[in-house]
């Protein structure tokens, strides 16, 4: 597997984290990521508005945050994985989530378009893909639907 840029942490704003549970349609037996996962937040938001979620960090200082407040507010339907998401099937899920940086959009784009299922909804922060039309944008905030 060809060596990808470690993506930087960047704390996704309480208004974001809200806009992109808005313009995520969530729906019954919605199952989301979280790639690059953080502190929790987004993680959090959605599992909040009934997502099961996975939230997928390498970073041990921020899963064990994330871990935390997860505890804190009682939740049992998100989890935050140790694994590079890269090595991973994101089939199994309908709502994507991600702060990415442009060095890894090309390479994102296409390993979506490859494994997720039609219906499935792509949540970007800041950065679009480049060959997959949006459905909505609402504050950088890019929705995709395959």
């Amino acid at each position: 597997m060809k060596n990808v840029p470690i993506i930087p942490y960047f704390q996704t704003s309480r208004y974001r984290v809200a806009t992109m549970v808005e313009l995520a349609n969530i729906k019954p037996g919605d199952f989301g990521a979280d790639l690059g996962s953080g502190d929790g937040r987004i993680s959090i938001a959605f599992a909040k508005a009934g997502v099961k979620m996975n939230g997928f960090e390498i970073d041990q200082e921020l899963r064990a945050k994330s871990e935390k407040l997860i505890k804190n507010e009682g939740l049992t339907n998100v989890e935050i994985i140790n694994k590079d998401f890269w090595r991973e099937d994101l089939s199994k899920y309908s709502i994507i989530c991600c702060y990415p940086m442009p060095a890894i959009m090309g390479r994102l784009e296409k390993k979506l378009k490859e494994e997720l299922k039609p219906d499935a909804r792509v949540l970007l922060n800041y950065f679009p893909f480049l060959h997959w039309k949006e459905k909505t944008i609402k504050d950088n905030i890019y929705l995709y639907q395959k």
